[in-house]
């Protein structure tokens, strides 16, 4: 399977990634789908759009996330609501780069 994204750090508060190129909004529903292609362990709940800022809510190990994509800046991030976020964040950045 071609690897389009990266896991380039991780923060207390976040999971950010790289996409393998610059991309744009209206490119989003691929690039989201290719996300779920490279990560399978990881459940897609729902997408909210925004002007500028969409969100994907998803389930891993019983757990909800968000995976941002800022489309001004092409950022992308994942986090957690969660209280324990960042000991979740941890475990979940180490099975995204197992892959």
């Amino acid at each position: 399977m071609k690897i389009c994204f990266k896991c380039s750090e991780l923060t207390k508060a976040s999971i950010i990634l790289t996409y393998k190129m610059d991309w744009f909004q209206e490119e989003l529903p691929e690039i989201i789908e290719h996300f779920f292609l490279q990560f399978p362990m990881l459940n897609k709940i729902e997408r909210i759009q925004g002007a500028d800022l969409e969100v994907v809510r998803i389930k891993w190990q019983g757990h909800d996330y968000c995976l941002n994509f800022e489309c001004y800046g092409q950022s992308i991030w994942l986090e957690s609501p969660e209280e324990n976020s960042t000991a979740l964040l941890a475990q979940l950045y180490q099975a995204m780069c197992d892959l």
